[in-house]
């Protein structure tokens, strides 16, 4: 794709994509730019239901992240602890344990809408921290793994 251009858009036009998981977990994100297709960020905004959050507490290797709150209340949960966020908030989330993060919608009835700006690299290593998980995603491979299924290097190469 040759991404040397102004790219101008619609809400309406954007991918959409939805995902839930149990009563904790539920979020629709509206792609605009993506690293996949040759853009060194990717952009998307993100919308959270009332109480809901869309990933659990996690941070990047190598992709730093930044979020504007749109619109609503969320509490932001780092490293340093619990804050509470809102309509106008810029965050910035560096590379590696100093930048770990969840964001959940605070409100009862209102959802919480947020832009989020991501450095593109080809492959991400995604850690959770306190789980036995550890995600990888990239150009070829999307996937999380458990940290304790781990195989030897050598596993299936003897030689015959």
């Amino acid at each position: 794709m040759n991404n040397k251009k102004v790219i101008v858009s619609r809400w309406k036009d954007l991918d959409k994509q939805s995902n839930s998981f149990g009563k904790t977990y539920e979020y629709d994100r509206y792609k605009f730019i993506k690293g996949e297709d040759g853009f060194k960020s990717n952009i998307a905004f993100l919308r959270l239901p009332p109480k809901k959050a869309a990933f659990p507490l996690h941070y990047h290797e190598y992709s730093e992240e930044t979020f504007y709150i749109i619109s609503g209340e969320g509490m932001l949960e780092t490293k340093e602890g619990k804050q509470e966020v809102k309509t106008g908030d810029i965050i910035f989330f560096p590379t590696g344990s100093e930048g770990m993060h969840k964001l959940t919608n605070n409100s009862a009835v209102e959802d919480l809408l947020y832009i989020d700006f991501d450095t593109y690299v080809p492959l991400d290593i995604t850690y959770y921290p306190g789980k036995d998980k550890i995600g990888i995603f990239g150009e070829h491979y999307t996937g999380v793994l458990r940290k304790t299924s781990a195989v030897d290097l050598y596993e299936g190469e003897e030689d015959n």
